[in-house]
């Protein structure tokens, strides 16, 4: 009870400076760093009016007073009007203006007001944008050489409000405490900040590194994966047109030539699918489904290119399972996991599809009796770094069919994995959440 106390004091005051700093999506770094700057002077200055006060130091709690009042409204201006620039310069003018006054209320140059000033000095340069650093540090200087000349030729303008001795050194005291305490917590925002901004800006680079692999590997397989068909058809016409063929060698060529357009189609659906969720996103939409009435759509239009090549499609599917599926995409992964198995899978041979419940999974294996996987190619297999392989027709392979099974997959919520052995087969094995009786009635 008092962990579960503690974790929600936690997060609610997360919640609380996430909303008086203002969040990452609506606000600069340097407008949340000067919010965050204003905060802590507020919280400071607030302290620092009794404390004065109470210290013989009257004159300078009305400072703070006013200061609170002033920099609560440039505080206001930066975090609800977004006007951080003008709340910046016209904050540091005034705490420099207000503290130099102070200078010749509290004991001068033995007082604490110089510590205040470099602590000001210190918040203003954290704050501010890096095109206004000489003004603030010749602003800086100015004011500390404007108060020592004053005072040296002028020593009677200075007032020692310091009730004694002791008063005079717990302000130096409190005034040096308080100014490591803010520099500490604002140096710590700062490499918070700064570690956040390099995260993401590092999360960006990788992000664009993957797409400009990928979008290579797009023009890689436009430029090279297209041309063989499109040749080998252009070389089919030629001949028709010149009459060349006997009847025997026609339906050769034409065999080999719908092998290739059925290649080259499923290679320029997968290409436009990958095309447009890299343009406008993967649109998921997971709604309950009957994985039979799924699948079968698919498994009868790839067993007519499975009997075409001589080789045995069969199929294992409990009528029951349901799952919260995309059904666009979940036919995508399975007519890609069926093509690649008719491709490597030598004529005469078989291949089993099946959907069966396993504990609260649905796994949906693609299993066949083809070549198999080299073992140099199963470490990049679900990635665009794979390379174009030719099935036992001489079909393309490119790859990207199970580059976008993976991610699919994983975007229903669900995981693929293969075994595979040279020479013997391969097996693909997808795996689903199922919907239990309960979530369904609810």
């Amino acid at each position: 009870m008092t962990f579960g106390l503690i974790r929600r004091i936690k997060l609610y005051t997360k919640q609380t400076l996430g909303f008086l700093i203002g969040s990452r999506t609506d606000l600069t770094l340097e407008n949340r760093l000067f919010n965050s700057m204003t905060l802590i002077a507020l919280f400071i200055m607030v302290f620092n009016i009794p404390f004065n006060y109470f210290s013989g130091l009257r004159m300078t709690a009305l400072i703070f007073a006013c200061l609170t009042l002033m920099i609560g409204y440039l505080y206001y201006l930066a975090r609800f009007r977004k006007q951080v620039s003008i709340s910046i310069t016209i904050c540091s003018f005034l705490v420099m203006l207000l503290f130099a006054v102070n200078y010749f209320f509290s004991g001068g140059i033995q007082g604490a007001t110089f510590l205040s000033l470099m602590l000001a000095f210190v918040l203003i340069i954290i704050v501010s944008p890096k095109k206004y650093y000489a003004l603030w540090v010749a602003s800086s200087l100015l004011v500390v050489a404007g108060l020592l000349w004053a005072e040296y030729h002028h020593p009677e303008i200075i007032r020692v409000s310091y009730s004694d001795r002791k008063a005079l050194f717990i302000d130096i005291a409190f005034t040096y405490a308080t100014g490591i305490v803010v520099s500490f917590f604002s140096i710590f925002y700062l490499k918070q900040a700064y570690n956040a901004e390099k995260r993401s800006a590092d999360q960006k680079t990788i992000e664009l590194t993957q797409l400009n692999e990928e979008k290579l590997k797009l023009f890689s397989i436009i430029s090279h994966d297209l041309q063989a068909p499109l040749s080998s058809l252009h070389s089919y016409v030629r001949l028709v047109a010149n009459d060349r063929f006997n009847s025997d060698e026609r339906k050769q060529v034409e065999r080999g030539l719908a092998n290739a357009l059925h290649g080259t189609q499923e290679m320029l659906s997968n290409m436009l699918v990958w095309s447009q969720n890299q343009l406008d996103g993967a649109r998921i939409v997971l709604t309950p489904n009957n994985i039979q009435d799924v699948l079968v759509p698919v498994i009868d239009i790839q067993r007519i290119y499975a009997d075409q090549k001589g080789i045995v499609l069969e199929t294992t599917i409990d009528g029951s399972l349901k799952a919260l599926v995309d059904r666009d995409m979940l036919q995508l992964i399975v007519r890609n996991l069926i093509n690649n198995a008719i491709k490597f899978t030598p004529p005469n041979g078989s291949i089993h599809v099946s959907a069966l419940r396993s504990g609260m999974l649905c796994e949906i294996t693609v299993e066949d009796n083809g070549t198999g996987i080299p073992a140099e190619q199963q470490a990049a297999l679900f990635s665009l770094k794979t390379r174009s392989t030719y099935g036992t027709n001489n079909e393309r392979g490119i790859g990207l069919g199970l580059f976008l099974c993976n991610e699919y997959a994983q975007a229903q919520n669900g995981s693929i994995s293969f075994e595979s052995e040279l020479g013997k087969g391969t097996r693909f094995c997808l795996r689903l959440p199922l919907i239990t009786a309960e979530a369904e009635r609810g």
